[in-house]
């Protein structure tokens, strides 16, 4: 794998707005105009523009010469990546784009509530593999997409330094693979509300030790940064450094994971 794997989210989006003020109550945003407006083709906001080059700054901080360096086909990340004002040569690449939400993408939470009711219950009980209609769930994602994307930067970026511009769901469905999650750590983390992944969020992952500078064989640790702005100054915060690793159980712990879930039904059918 890379030595070094930057993922950045876009900056905000018009849609975010939309999004924001849909949460807050007011639908007044979503116009038949609005509605029709494919999601690829969203503009970033003046904010957007602003976090993606204090973004920018911070990754250059960091020294990592960039070997590679993909774009999502979204012209929200094209923005980004553009802006964050870096010396590399971009390529698209469309297996990094948004997680599809097909029927329900222009339309508000509520609308979607009213419409949707049995795949909205769906979605509160199994938000891991709940697909919205038409559309991708988050498993989809990580084990198709990501995957792919995964095994084209072990072919053909080994020790090399990889930067990606592309999407919050994306983001969250490559930490479900690189971080080898189990379902139960997936569902903590999406209740958690310090994990969420903010506009210009930078995922990094390393196979450099951050004590020492020693290289290991595959990506151990990863970190989280994001734009912030104390006293009307723009700067990132940065998160600590978290190490990771494949997961191995017992024959014992796998029935204390099956324990954590009740049965229904005291007696065996048939006997």
């Amino acid at each position: 794998m890379p030595s070094n794997l930057f993922l950045v989210r876009h900056g905000q989006s018009e849609a975010n707005i939309m999004q924001k003020t849909s949460k807050a109550g007011d639908q007044s945003l979503y116009t038949e105009e609005t509605m029709t407006v494919p999601d690829r083709s969203w503009r970033l906001t003046e904010l957007g523009v602003q976090q993606a080059k204090v973004a920018g700054a911070w990754i250059a901080e960091q020294g990592v010469g960039f070997d590679r360096a993909i774009v999502s086909t979204y012209t929200r990340t094209r923005e980004t990546a553009a802006n964050l004002g870096l010396n590399v040569r971009w390529e698209e690449n469309r297996v990094i784009r948004e997680r599809s939400w097909g029927e329900i993408g222009s339309m508000s939470k509520q609308d979607f509530a009213r419409l949707y009711t049995q795949n909205k219950a769906y979605r509160d009980s199994d938000p891991l593999y709940w697909a919205p209609p038409a559309g991708e769930s988050i498993a989809n994602v990580a084990e198709n997409r990501v995957r792919n994307i995964l095994s084209t930067l072990h072919r053909e970026n080994a020790r090399e330094n990889v930067l990606m511009v592309t999407h919050g769901e994306f983001m969250w469905a490559t930490r479900l693979v690189l971080e080898r999650w189990s379902d139960e750590e997936f569902l903590e983390r999406d209740e958690d509300k310090s994990q969420t992944i903010h506009n210009c969020t930078v995922l990094q992952y390393s196979a450099v030790r951050p004590e020492d500078g020693q290289i290991s064989d595959k990506l151990t640790w990863v970190r989280r940064s994001w734009p912030v702005q104390v006293d009307g100054e723009w700067t990132m915060f940065v998160g600590g450094w978290e190490p990771f690793d494949r997961k191995y159980f017992t024959n014992e712990e796998l029935l204390e994971k099956a324990d954590a879930n009740r049965h229904f039904f005291q007696d065996s059918f048939g006997s």
